[in-house]
């Protein structure tokens, strides 16, 4: 199939559904400022309320006790028992329903569990979010059959690390060119998987696999991108490299090598060809884990500069008595109200599923990405060169900051 036929079929996949609200974003976009659309917002229910509450205190409680972010940075690596602790407390299936073994939470109170997690170490809230937001868990069920999801839920919610295998080495944003496929047998009982793939976040330690790969078109076969869960143990995969980066450095990202590895026919997701649907679906909602976190990370920007600007004196009084600092704060201070105002609304509207938010959580992508790198900046501006310095020097010359 041509990728100029796949991509119109996509567009068109995308627009079968049916939306009781029309997109916010996509009436900015023409010219209508639709402020029904969003105000008043949608609210969680008391039990949504509860449940969350409940576990974020959990959570709270254990990133603070069991939790090093300068040992993940310093090793490169998230603790086994830390992995274990997160697993054991539910963190692994905070949005698989409750009868499938998950927690069962709202978008909402998933992102305030993202924004928790990452303010502690970014290297835990993208193992959650890879995990959850587009590994096995969103997929299976939003396209899952019954079976897959009685299956594989209880799995992923309880023990198993999962991950999303799409960009290869030349397919990034265009993944109609991708090259991995997957091809049936002859008796229509599995498919033989081959390719390459790259950045495969949790792909390193992963348990469980979604891959995608193009199944050829043949007598009986649709074809076309298809998505596939995968076991990341089956004979014939390999993880030829663990990525390293500049920062994020617990993560487990890297190359995974497929080569003639069988994946049984009922382990197709959806049906061949509804690959490209299924991953920009899963990512539509999976995108708000990121601006999740840059929501905490500027937050946290917030209290160490307000701290740091009251201890530190300079010509006779604290500098955030200067009016420099005291606008860089309330520079930061504007910038974390208006990324969690975005996150909690896009969020509240996901739960609702009454409305397409693909515009929304690409706006909040950018806009709270691009806001969190300027936070950043305006604190290391504020602390001078201890802005510079790591955390793990700062620590071993007896500062806490």
């Amino acid at each position: 199939m041509s990728t100029e036929r796949q991509s119109r079929e996509v567009a068109e996949a995308a627009r079968e559904t049916e939306w009781t609200l029309p997109s916010f974003g996509k009436e900015l976009f023409l010219g209508r400022f639709r402020l029904d659309l969003i105000h008043p917002h949608p609210r969680p229910t008391p039990e949504a309320r509860q449940r969350g509450e409940e576990f974020l205190t959990r959570l709270e409680q254990f990133l603070r006790t069991s939790v090093d972010p300068l040992v993940i940075e310093r090793d490169g690596q998230i603790p086994d028992d830390v992995v274990r602790g997160l697993a054991k407390l539910g963190a692994l299936g905070m949005t698989v329903p409750v009868e499938y073994g998950g927690v069962g939470l709202s978008k909402l109170y998933y992102t305030r569990a993202l924004q928790l997690a990452g303010s502690v170490s970014g290297a835990i809230s993208t193992l959650l979010s890879a995990h959850q937001s587009i590994g096995v868990a969103q997929p299976l069920m939003l396209f899952g059959t019954e079976e897959q999801k009685r299956k594989y839920l209880p799995l992923v919610a309880t023990t198993e690390i999962s991950a999303f295998l799409l960009t290869e080495y030349d397919v990034g944003s265009d993944p109609a060119r991708m090259s991995s496929s997957a091809v049936p047998t002859e008796d229509g009982s599995a498919y033989i998987l081959d390719g390459l793939k790259l950045w495969t976040t949790n792909g390193v330690i992963a348990d469980r696999l979604v891959v995608m790969a193009k199944v050829p078109r043949s007598e009986g076969h649709r074809g076309g991108i298809s998505a596939f869960i995968v076991d990341a143990h089956a004979p014939g995969i390999t993880v030829e490299h663990r990525n390293a980066f500049m920062g994020l450095r617990g993560i487990e990202n890297g190359v995974t090598r497929f080569e003639n590895v069988r994946v049984p026919a009922e382990d197709l997701i959806g049906a061949e060809g509804l690959g490209l649907k299924i991953a920009l679906t899963t990512l539509n909602t999976g995108r708000l884990s990121l601006p999740a976190v840059c929501a905490a990370t500027t937050k946290w920007a917030l209290k160490i500069a307000r701290e740091w600007s009251n201890e530190r004196v300079q010509w006779g009084r604290p500098i955030g008595k200067h009016e420099a600092v005291a606008q860089k704060i309330a520079y930061i201070a504007g910038l974390s109200f208006g990324q969690e105002a975005v996150v909690d609304v896009c969020a509240l509207m996901a739960d609702a599923h009454d409305r397409d938010i693909r515009i929304e959580a690409a706006l909040a992508k950018l806009f709270t990405s691009e806001m969190a790198w300027l936070a950043a900046d305006e604190l290391v501006q504020i602390r001078g060169g201890r802005g510079f310095e790591t955390a793990a020097s700062l620590k071993a010359r007896g500062r806490s900051r």
